[in-house]
């Protein structure tokens, strides 16, 4: 499984490193799967803090987005907001971590697994290279 970011959703987390949000800013990952490749098509900042939105906001935004709600990010996210999204909620959802500085946005893609207890399974972004599909 990986991760593949379309050049708008890069040009999107490019701003959002030079606006230079606080931690904890987060918001939803638009896009869909194929296979076993997430592709995050648009980042969609919502807010700030350490919880994440409400299954009632999220069954929302979704009417906007149908089927297109992959997961979430998070900028420098903290501990509280980590935990929050290890739930059956999130359970099989992409979650970036982001640490943006002056040079890279710090892109740390996972996946929400489960085996006895929910954590973070940490996936490769795919390069150029990767990204060409096989004919």
């Amino acid at each position: 499984m990986d991760v593949l970011i379309t050049p708008e959703a890069r040009r999107e987390i490019e701003a959002l490193r030079v606006i230079r949000p606080p931690a904890s800013t987060w918001g939803f990952l638009i896009g869909h799967k194929r296979g076993f490749r997430f592709v995050v098509e648009k980042i969609f900042p919502i807010g700030s803090g350490r919880v994440l939105p409400s299954e009632r906001l999220v069954a929302e935004f979704d009417r906007v987005w149908p089927g297109r709600v992959i997961g979430l990010f998070a900028v420098r996210p903290g501990a509280a907001f980590k935990k929050a999204a290890l739930g059956p909620s999130w359970y099989g959802k992409l979650i970036i971590h982001m640490s943006p500085s002056a040079g890279t946005p710090g892109i740390r893609p996972f996946v929400v697994e489960f085996e006895r207890n929910f954590f973070l399974a940490k996936i490769p972004l795919a390069t150029a290279g990767r990204a060409k599909t096989r004919e």
